[in-house]
């Protein structure tokens, strides 16, 4: 008798099963990695830093429940205003006033959450738009990479920036990159300078999402191998401005052809973070594989232009804003291809079954 109590209350889903995550577990794993970050500001007692996330989150949960109509989703609602506001945090530097970053997230959050919807519902990025505001009001706060003359005409401009201090070497350095070119990379036949460690490590910038390259590389792995994200886009992304940044960059200032300093681009101006918690917010991007190439084909090209070698300190939020724009003709087309596909296959295939069954 207790077993077939059992059977009964026992519910499989067989033979049915999700082919990707639910948005809710896509936003537990985004949010988890994201604290991640926040948890290497601590570690490293980045305190202003730390400040900024406090005043993002307060703006952003403020934003989110400024009014009780959406009681019955609260959980879901502060998962997704905590990875808002952790994002916008990341993005920002150091210096900049918590009290203005409050005010500044707050006003940009409540009137796109009261005008456009929200969560999934904006065409366009509240975190982008947000850093663009922050930058265009307190342009003085964030850092500038300057590269000399000399270095931008060298085969290796981060190795420049490394020599001079530009990036701190941290301390295990040394012993870190004698291990892997022994181990690792004598395998291959090549190796590493030192420095590079550092800079995937820490790269010691102003602005949190610039730092810790290392950890947003293993956040990039895992966000695609659950399928939180989908890999057309940041690939072809990624491919894009590699190869425009490596073939083309040094004609504009000298340098010798095929030799662009691609590293410094990925690392220096938080492209790697903005490229897989930035580039593909809900409700932002085409829908169709073609559209998500063509997506990721002019992210590429308007980074090539806007970030140039990865001397940006903010040029990734405003690459995003451009996008959404674009992402709104791109999405016209899809739907009007899905218009005629629906018109001119699915209704004659209906009809041609409707006559089947009246046959």
């Amino acid at each position: 008798m207790k077993n077939k109590e059992n059977a009964y209350k026992s519910v499989f889903l067989s033979p049915f099963k999700y082919l990707r995550p639910s948005v809710r577990v896509e936003s537990y794993i985004v949010l988890v990695l994201l604290c991640l970050q926040v948890l290497m500001l601590i570690l490293t007692k980045s305190v202003d830093s730390l400040l900024i996330v406090l005043a993002t989150l307060l703006a952003s949960y403020a934003a989110d429940f400024s009014n009780a109509e959406q009681n019955y989703k609260k959980p879901f609602v502060v998962i997704a205003s905590s990875i808002r506001a952790l994002v916008i945090a990341l993005l920002l530097p150091a210096g900049f006033p918590p009290l203005a970053v409050f005010f500044i997230s707050f006003a940009v959050l409540f009137i796109n959450k009261h005008t456009l919807g929200g969560f999934a519902n904006s065409w366009i990025n509240p975190a982008a738009i947000t850093i663009a505001i922050c930058w265009i009001i307190g342009m003085k706060f964030f850092p500038e990479l300057t590269v000399s003359d000399a270095a931008l005409q060298s085969k290796n401009i981060a190795l420049s920036l490394i020599s001079d201090g530009t990036f701190p070497q941290n301390s295990l350095d040394v012993a870190v990159t004698n291990f892997l070119n022994r181990r690792l990379f004598s395998l291959f036949g090549v190796s590493i300078p030192e420095g590079y460690f550092s800079i995937f490590w820490d790269s010691h910038s102003a602005i949190p999402a610039f730092r810790f390259n290392l950890l947003t590389l293993v956040s990039s792995i895992i966000l695609l191998s659950c399928d939180v994200l989908n890999p057309i886009i940041p690939s072809v992304f990624i491919c894009t401005y590699a190869v425009l940044v490596k073939v083309a960059a040094p004609v504009f200032y000298g340098g010798v052809i095929f030799q662009g300093d691609v590293i410094l681009a990925l690392l220096s101006s938080g492209t790697l973070f903005s490229t897989f918690f930035l580039l593909q917010w809900h409700g932002t991007t085409p829908f169709s594989n073609r559209g998500k190439w063509l997506y990721g084909l002019f992210a590429g090209v308007l980074a090539f232009f806007i970030l140039g070698i990865g001397l940006s300190p903010v040029g990734f939020a405003f690459i995003i804003l451009i996008l959404n724009i674009l992402s709104l003709f791109i999405q016209s087309v899809e739907n009007h291809f899905l218009k005629d596909y629906t018109n001119s296959v699915l209704l004659t295939k209906s009809k041609a079954v409707k006559e089947g069954n009246d046959a």
